[in-house]
């Protein structure tokens, strides 16, 4: 079954629509708090020094890796949010750096489009390449606008219309 990347952009486009946002960079967890969802930074634990975040059901809460970088906070904080607004009940913990040997799981995917289009939604991406007169080879420059690891814009911008 194919995924309704169309289904998630929409998904996406309603949670920027409901809290009012319109403009770089999205803050994900303002989103998350206005639906009682607490968002944490700890240190992960050595077995799971690679984990860049995860999502405690129980307890309303995104925990994301405290070392990593703000611009990876950002997308895992969008990206466990994708699991909670898509409906997920089974999915696995967002590696920080993708494991060759292991093929993502259809919710990992369709969390990551969920982040990509709530943290970079095309609208968004277009107005602010047209009112910086800048194309899809500044992905850098666009990235530092949006907030977002760079190879999550580039990722993105190939996926722009």
């Amino acid at each position: 079954m194919q995924i309704d990347t169309l289904k998630i952009e929409n998904t996406a486009f309603d949670v920027l629509d409901e809290a009012g946002i319109e403009e770089p960079v999205v803050d994900a967890v303002k989103i998350a708090s206005s639906r009682s969802i607490a968002v944490k930074e700890i240190e992960m634990p050595e077995n799971f020094s690679d984990v860049a975040g995860f999502y405690n059901n129980k307890e309303k809460t995104i925990y994301v890796a405290k070392m990593d970088k703000p611009v990876r906070k950002l997308f895992t904080v969008a990206h466990e949010l994708g699991h909670i607004f898509l409906g997920h009940k089974q999915y696995d913990v967002l590696f920080r750096i993708p494991k060759p040997d292991v093929s993502y799981t259809r919710a990992e995917k369709e969390a990551n489009i969920f982040a990509a289009n709530l943290l970079m939604p095309e609208f968004m991406v277009k107005e602010y390449m047209d009112k910086y007169n800048l194309t899809r080879l500044d992905y850098v420059r666009l990235a530092e606008i949006f907030g977002v690891p760079i190879p999550a814009m580039r990722d993105q911008l190939e996926h722009i219309r």
